[in-house]
């Protein structure tokens, strides 16, 4: 593993300073997403920026684990743990925003919408239902919480919409209705009368038969 200690090199965000302290983990993880590896650390963690501005929460989450003082965050964090919020677990990483059960990630602001709603796609509805349900309650009991007043919002647009996308389900008109609809009284009469029409057919062949 490559360190360059030079303070002047250091970084001054946490992308820079994984990439900065644990170069040959930073360079295997963009080889991984399918680009070439980059000798520059600079060059290298402009890329790594990017890949993390194309891809979203999966890049952060295995910058994560390539972390330089992984094992000292995760101690630390393990004391913090919180519930999840979508699968109630005590797993919940307040540091990092995730949840190491089911990987939920709460909104974290202004130009995150796109990730956070893309973790509902393997949501049904009734489950989407019950998220909106727990997310207004924790909303009400912190009502300074803007970033939780606007998930509130961002779930519930995005249950309207399922809703409006679904087609209403057919009704059968009054017509339709009485085309279907047939006593069991009319289907015993039907059956006389249908009877009755083979009996006298047959006797009037019989007539004809005998010359009558």
């Amino acid at each position: 593993m490559k360190r360059n200690n030079n303070p002047k090199n250091l970084a001054q965000n946490r992308i820079d300073y994984i990439v900065f302290h644990n170069t040959d983990a930073a360079n295997n993880l963009l080889f991984d997403y399918g680009f070439e590896k980059i000798e520059s650390q600079q060059h290298l963690s402009q890329a790594v920026k990017e890949l993390v501005k194309n891809k979203g929460r999966k890049v952060i989450k295995d910058l994560l684990a390539i972390h330089p003082d992984k094992a000292a965050i995760l101690q630390v964090n393990s004391v913090e743990d919180a519930k999840c919020p979508a699968c109630n677990n005590n797993a919940f990483a307040k540091a990092e925003n995730y949840c190491k059960s089911c990987g939920h990630s709460n909104y974290a602001g202004s130009g995150d919408e796109d990730s956070f709603l893309s973790q509902f796609s393997s949501y049904d509805d009734k489950g989407l239902e019950n998220y909106y349900k727990g997310i207004v309650k924790r909303s009400n009991d912190a009502p300074e919480d803007k970033n939780l007043a606007q998930e509130v919002q961002m779930v519930w647009n995005e249950l309207r919409k399922r809703k409006e996308s679904k087609p209403e389900p057919k009704t059968a008109t009054q017509d339709d209705q009485k085309g279907i609809h047939i006593s069991k009284d009319e289907m015993l009469l039907f059956g006389v009368v249908f009877i009755a029409g083979v009996l006298v057919g047959a006797s009037i062949k019989l007539d004809l038969k005998n010359g009558k």
